[in-house]
């Protein structure tokens, strides 16, 4: 796509026939950055969406981009703050504000459930998603070490949402 276009995007819930897709989302962007994939562990969430997702409380969105799926979120209830998870799109459309659309979906819904704030964790490695959380309002609030299959450090942010 030319750079002076703008794809047709929308963001849409998550339905069981889009497994595949996201997961082909995850994955690459995983591959991208030498990250190792575990289905059985780390990464079954995105084998059964409905059930780390949506029967806890949560919510799960995919991004349509010219009929195409390229990036998703989720959500997770804890008492009174919600967390972000799984924020990824494809790296051919980064950087046209389509992130923006997935993170602004993630805050309406935990704003309209009236969680106190929202947290997310992402890997060290993401610079890109670490802009988006502080332009959004998130602080730094530390580091951990995430329990994927790399052992990772992660950056751990949090907003409030009034």
């Amino acid at each position: 796509m030319p750079p002076h276009t703008t794809p047709a995007a929308a963001i849409r819930p998550f339905e069981p026939p889009m497994t595949e897709a996201v997961i082909a989302i995850v994955r690459r962007v995983h591959d991208e950055y030498g990250f190792m994939w575990d289905y059985a562990g780390y990464h079954r969430d995105l084998y059964d969406v409905p059930a780390y997702y949506v029967a806890p409380g949560g919510a799960f969105w995919v991004l349509d981009v010219d009929g195409k799926i390229a990036g998703c979120v989720g959500v997770t209830p804890h008492g009174d703050h919600c967390e972000l998870h799984r924020l990824y799109m494809y790296s051919d459309i980064r950087g046209r504000g389509l992130g923006q659309l997935l993170l602004t979906t993630a805050l309406d819904w935990g704003r309209a459930r009236n969680f106190r704030e929202m947290i997310a964790w992402s890997d060290v490695k993401l610079g890109l998603a670490h802009k988006l959380y502080l332009t959004n309002g998130f602080t730094l609030i530390g580091q951990r070490f995430c329990d994927d299959p790399d052992q990772s450090i992660e950056h751990g942010f949090r907003r409030p949402l009034p």
